[in-house]
């Protein structure tokens, strides 16, 4: 019988694998060498839920944990799949379901669906901490895509490492002279800036054509409802900030992920493109939930993460 599947036409399978979703696809690749093949020759935009919410991805902290990890969808099924790279790993940014991860004085970009990973040249910091902040302006696969990694040194100064497709070094640049709370969250807006929030709902700008810091300094409005427009009081926005969106989930959802009280979160945000009058992304917020019982918590780490499937020629490079 496992013959005769795997003997199907190949356009008969390549029509089954487009109208599978994201889970039952990689279900699908896993059936024989032919249906993987195949499946590889679908458009990796065809398996992206557009319009719904991301997905929660989520991996225990540490190089002795294990690679399962915890994948809870949009609407609440929690599945289990292993995913080695994200061991040691640190998830600076999230967006269009790639994934920014450092390890071992390393960064590269990792898809979790398909393994994709593309290497980064030359990272500029030994190590990453809970004060690196990252975000990129589009798929690394673009040949537009700048990445943008900060780091807060102290209340008063910021750090930023910027660097474009193609290029090798890194280029740097200091912003003195404001307070700052920690950076919890990253994105690329207005077609040429980075915007990094701060705990407190400080906005921190980086214009990557000038490669300047942009003087004025900003607050924004975080709202709970993704219907509600954030504004500074200087200048529209064009997203809308969405925070505690772990902690607002449902008990339920929330139990299937911390099922004691010795387990603390952190989580990455992400932003997600929006077609809207008002705005154009929908920004979530990292979060940090602590354990009750302490010290001997272990410790999660969560990512939001859009649900695609992108694959990429192999060797693909930066």
């Amino acid at each position: 019988m496992t013959g005769e599947w795997s003997n199907l036409p190949h356009d008969l399978l390549s029509r089954i694998s487009s109208g599978l979703g994201l889970i039952d696809f990689l279900s699908f690749r896993g059936v024989c060498k032919d249906w993987r093949v195949v499946s590889s020759k679908v458009s990796s935009e065809v398996k992206q839920s557009l319009g719904c919410d991301p997905w929660f991805l989520v991996y225990e902290e540490g190089e002795d944990s294990h690679s399962q990890c915890s994948l809870l969808s949009h609407q609440d099924q929690l599945y289990t799949i292993n995913i080695p790279e994200l061991d040691g790993a640190t998830c600076l940014a999230s967006y269009e379901g790639w994934l920014l991860l450092f390890r071992h004085g390393s960064l590269f970009f990792f898809s979790p669906f398909s393994r994709a990973t593309i290497e980064l040249p030359n990272c500029p910091f030994a190590e990453a901490t809970d004060e690196h902040v990252a975000a990129f302006s589009s798929p690394p696969t673009s040949q537009n895509c700048i990445v943008a990694v900060v780091n807060r040194i102290s209340d008063s100064e910021l750090e930023l490492f910027m660097l474009r497709r193609g290029e090798s070094v890194w280029a740097t640049r200091c912003c003195h002279g404001y307070k700052f709370k920690t950076m919890i969250t990253g994105l690329f807006c207005e077609g040429k800036e980075f915007h990094f929030l701060d705990l407190k709902n400080g906005l921190a700008i980086f214009d990557s054509e000038t490669k300047e810091w942009n003087k004025n300094n900003y607050r924004i409005r975080c709202q709970r409802s993704s219907r509600d427009i954030s504004a500074s009081s200087l200048r529209a926005l064009r997203y809308v900030v969405r925070k505690n969106v772990f902690q607002d989930k449902s008990i339920r959802t929330v139990g299937l992920l911390l099922d004691d009280e010795n387990v603390s979160i952190s989580t990455c945000g992400t932003a997600i493109p929006h077609a809207s009058v008002e705005f154009d992304q929908i920004v979530i917020k990292s979060e940090s939930i602590e354990a009750a019982k302490q010290p001997e918590s272990r410790h999660l780490k969560g990512v939001w993460i859009q649900p695609i499937y992108l694959c990429v020629p192999p060797g693909q490079t930066w």
